[in-house]
């Protein structure tokens, strides 16, 4: 398996795994209890952890993409894939931490986590949450724009990366937090889907 195969069904897994944690492991947290108790039930570690690997594979699928279209994005697609690249790696980090660390807090020291929720003004873990969610959404967003720009991969795909990042909040102001983060996430791994599928599809024809 060449890097452009592998770097396809490592793209097309992690749309399929973004969707699925959304319309599925989401769902089953136990939100109704109180917010230690939620992050020390098996619920969420199941999530987490799915929702890391997820982030991993597209990690992976970014090198494959970056290079099935490089040579006609220039600087721009390099910064783009770079910006990615990064807040892929923050977001697996941070999804990480959460299930050996957070997790474990939530069961031998739950009041840490309270404190932690309680304390005014942002702390360090909630600027480091902002920093990978905030560089993990530009980055893609940026990197789909230069793909859209290159106009190497079908439209279609990077479109739908694109409008999944804008219909997460509108899908969640609109309905409630689960159905509109289950429909705006399919959106956008759905669009992983379309580019793991040319990568692999082109990689095919190739032979």
């Amino acid at each position: 398996m060449n890097l452009q195969t592998f770097s396809g069904f490592s793209t097309a897994v992690g749309g399929v795994l973004v969707i699925i944690v959304n319309a599925v492991f989401t769902p089953l947290l136990p939100t109704d209890l109180p917010f230690p108790e939620m992050m020390a039930s098996s619920a969420f570690v199941w999530r987490l952890s799915f929702a890391a690997l997820s982030v991993f594979l597209l990690m992976v699928g970014s090198f494959g993409l970056f290079k099935y279209q490089s040579g006609a994005t220039g600087k721009f697609g390099t910064i783009a894939f770079v910006m990615a690249f990064l807040g892929s790696a923050f977001v697996f980090a941070h999804e990480w931490g959460q299930v050996f660390y957070i997790h474990n807090m939530a069961i031998l020291a739950p009041e840490g986590l309270v404190a932690m929720g309680e304390a005014e003004g942002l702390t360090m873990s909630g600027i480091e949450a902002i920093i990978a969610l905030g560089t993990f959404v530009l980055g893609w967003i940026v990197f789909a724009i230069s793909m859209l720009v290159a106009k190497v991969f079908p439209r279609l795909g990077p479109a739908l990366v694109i409008a999944g990042f804008f219909a997460i909040p509108l899908f969640s102001t609109v309905f409630s937090d689960i159905l509109g983060g289950a429909l705006g996430n399919a959106v956008l791994g759905s669009g992983f889907i379309l580019l793991g599928r040319e990568l692999i599809k082109n990689a095919a024809s190739a032979r």
